[in-house]
C-alpha cells in the first residue's frame, strides 16, 4: 500500500498522534519550514526543497524548531 499525506507542524512542536516506527518505507518532502528528523541514532535538519528516504521499521521521530509551521509532503509504502 503507498499512501501521501499532507502534514503540517506547528511551530516548536512535535508531530504527534502517529506510530513512530512500521514496517515499509517512508519518504519525507519539505514544503515549507524546517524539520527536524531522528531516524534510529541519526538526526537531520531539513529546509524546503530537501527530502529523506528511509527504512521506518526504524524508530523515528519529527519536530519543528523554528516560529513558523512546517509543511511536509510524506509519502508511505507499506506492505
Amino acid at each position: 500500500h503507498l499512501g501521501a499525506y499532507l502534514v503540517t507542524i506547528e511551530p516548536k512542536t512535535a508531530h504527534e498522534g502517529v506510530e513512530y516506527h512500521h514496517e515499509g518505507e517512508e519518504f519525507i518532502y519539505v514544503l515549507k519550514g524546517k524539520l527536524s528528523i531522528s531516524v534510529g541514532k541519526n538526526t537531520s535538519l531539513l529546509e524546503p526543497g530537501e527530502c529523506i528516504h528511509f527504512n521506518s521499521a526504524l524508530h523515528h521521530a519529527l519536530s519543528n524548531p523554528s516560529a513558523a509551521k512546517t509543511e511536509l509532503l510524506v509519502v508511505l509504502y507499506i506492505p
